[in-house]
């Protein structure tokens, strides 16, 4: 069980890590697109949130894989 806990840790911390990464570069394009559409902006700044706040989600989760994984016996 400890073992399986590792695994499924670093697999979400990986994917939180991808995630995050996406909301960067969408917020990058957020600000670098010079002749975009309001409806572009819009698109990469909901991007950006839906990831961030996944990302974020994701890595609490994987924290709590990781903590429950150092409390077993």
């Amino acid at each position: 069980m400890k073992k399986l806990l590792l695994i499924i840790g670093i697999v979400i911390l990986a994917v939180c890590v991808l995630f995050l990464l996406f909301a960067a570069l969408n917020l990058f394009g957020y600000y670098h697109v010079l002749d975009g559409s309001p409806e572009l902006y819009d698109r990469l700044h909901r991007r950006m949130i839906v990831f961030s706040a996944s990302g974020v989600a994701l890595g609490v989760l994987a924290a709590v894989c990781l903590i429950v994984r150092s409390k077993i016996k």
